[in-house]
């Protein structure tokens, strides 16, 4: 793993993870950041973002329960 973080910007599969782009006007704030999830506060709406694997991940029921815990 070492040796990849090195090389640059990690990207695609095992290297996946969630991300927003908010307009600074909303004036958001993060309210939770995992390596599945965010969670951010824009006023009154609460938008969350989840990347949950496929039907092809090995430990896919593992990874849909930390995601809910």
């Amino acid at each position: 793993m070492s040796s990849c973080v090195q090389e640059g910007v990690l990207r695609g599969r095992p290297f996946g993870g969630v991300m927003m782009l908010v307009n600074r006007k909303m004036k958001a704030e993060v309210v939770c950041a995992a390596d599945r999830f965010v969670v951010v506060a824009t006023g009154n709406p609460l938008i969350v973002n989840v990347y949950v694997p496929c039907a092809g991940s090995n430990d896919r029921l593992l990874e849909y329960e930390r995601c809910v815990k």
